[in-house]
C-alpha cells in the first residue's frame, strides 16, 4: 500500500518507507523514536488480513472505508471512529474514492496506570463510536483526535510526541469515565433515549446470556419491535446484524475458553451456544482463520 500524501500531510523527520508482514504480523514503521505514527490515507485499495502490537484507530474525513477486525464487518461512513485493539485481526476492503486518518499507537505504558482496567475493558475487542453507539462522547472523542492530526503534522522535523499522547490519554480518559460511571446522555429526543437504553439492555444480556438458545425473534420481543424493525435498529446501534454480533460474542467466549487444556474443542464450542461441532468450526474458522484446534496449538507455543 502506497502512503504518498498531499504536502500538508507530509510525514516528520523522515517519509513512511514501507509496511513489512511477516505472515500476519506487521511490523509497524512508527516515526523514529517514537511511539506512533499517522497517515493521511486516500489510496483505492485494501489491505490483507495481518495484526500488529499497536492500537489502530480509523477516522473517515471523506466517503466511507470497510474494515474487517475479528471477523466482523464495519462500514465506516464520515465521522465515524474505528478502534482496533492490539494483535487483533484485521483487514481493509477499499474499492471507492475517500480519504481518512490512520493512528497507530504503542499503548503498553497505559497498563501502568491506575485506572487502566476501564480502557482495557473497552479494547476488548473491536469498537465502533459513533453518535449511535456512544452519543454522549463521540464529538469530543472525534475532535481530540483531529486535534492529534493537526499536532502531528504541523512540524517536518520534529514529533511533539508528549503533546500528542496527552491528547491519546484524555481520549481514553473520556472513554473510563463514559464506561466506568453511569453518566447522562444526551439524546436528541424521548423515543431515541428510550431505544439507546432497550438495546444497552440487550446487549448487556447477550454479553450475559450467549451460551442460551437465542433468536432474533426472542431478541426483537426484549425490546418490543417487531423483528423487521429491530434488525434495522440492531443494525443501527451495533453496525453489524443481530447473529453476527451473537456469533462474534461467542468466539469471543470460545478463544477465552480455549486457554484452558482441560476443556476438549466440543465442551468449548458447547458452553459457547453452538449447538454442533461442525458450526462451531465453521464460525470461528471464518472469525479468526483458523479452526480451534490450530487457535489452540498457536495458544500452547506462544507459551512455550
Amino acid at each position: 500500500m502506497d502512503y504518498d500524501s498531499p504536502e500538508s500531510y507530509q510525514q516528520p523527520i523522515r517519509d513512511f518507507i514501507k509496511r513489512y508482514l511477516d505472515g500476519e504480523n506487521e511490523n509497524v514503521d512508527f516515526v523514529p523514536k517514537s511511539n506512533m505514527r499517522i497517515w493521511y490515507n486516500y489510496q483505492v485499495e485494501g489491505y490483507p488480513l495481518h495484526k500488529h502490537s499497536a492500537l489502530e484507530v480509523v477516522l473517515p474525513v471523506e466517503n466511507g472505508y470497510k474494515y474487517i477486525a475479528d471477523g466482523r464487518k464495519f462500514q465506516l461512513n464520515i465521522g465515524d471512529i474505528l478502534f482496533i485493539p492490539p494483535n487483533c485481526l484485521h483487514e481493509i476492503e477499499c474499492d471507492t474514492e475517500g480519504s481518512r486518518f490512520i493512528y497507530l499507537f504503542e499503548i503498553g505504558f497505559l497498563k501502568n496506570l491506575f485506572d487502566y482496567g476501564e480502557v482495557e475493558k473497552f479494547l476488548s475487542e473491536p469498537r465502533l463510536v459513533n453518535s449511535n453507539t456512544y452519543p454522549d462522547i463521540h464529538q469530543k472523542i472525534r475532535k481530540l483526535f483531529l486535534e492529534i492530526s493537526d499536532i502531528y503534522f504541523m512540524h517536518t522535523t520534529k514529533i511533539c510526541e508528549m503533546i500528542i499522547f496527552s491528547k491519546l490519554i484524555e481520549v481514553f480518559a473520556v472513554i473510563a469515565q463514559e464506561t466506568g460511571t453511569e453518566t447522562a446522555v444526551h439524546f436528541a429526543n424521548d423515543k431515541q433515549r428510550e431505544n439507546f437504553y432497550k438495546f444497552k439492555s440487550l446487549i448487556d444480556y447477550i454479553n450475559s446470556h450467549y451460551m442460551d438458545n437465542l433468536s432474533l425473534e426472542y431478541a426483537a420481543t426484549f425490546v418490543g419491535f417487531s423483528k423487521f424493525h429491530f434488525a434495522r435498529l440492531f443494525k443501527e446501534f451495533t453496525d453489524s446484524s443481530f447473529y453476527d454480533y451473537l456469533t462474534h460474542r461467542r468466539i469471543v467466549a470460545a478463544k477465552a475458553l480455549l486457554e484452558d487444556d482441560t476443556l476438549s474443542i466440543t465442551d468449548v464450542g458447547e458452553r459457547c451456544g453452538f449447538t454442533n461441532q461442525s458450526t462451531f468450526t465453521r464460525c470461528f474458522s471464518s472469525h479468526v482463520n483458523m479452526t480451534p484446534s490450530k487457535y489452540r496449538q498457536q495458544l500452547r507455543q506462544s507459551k512455550n
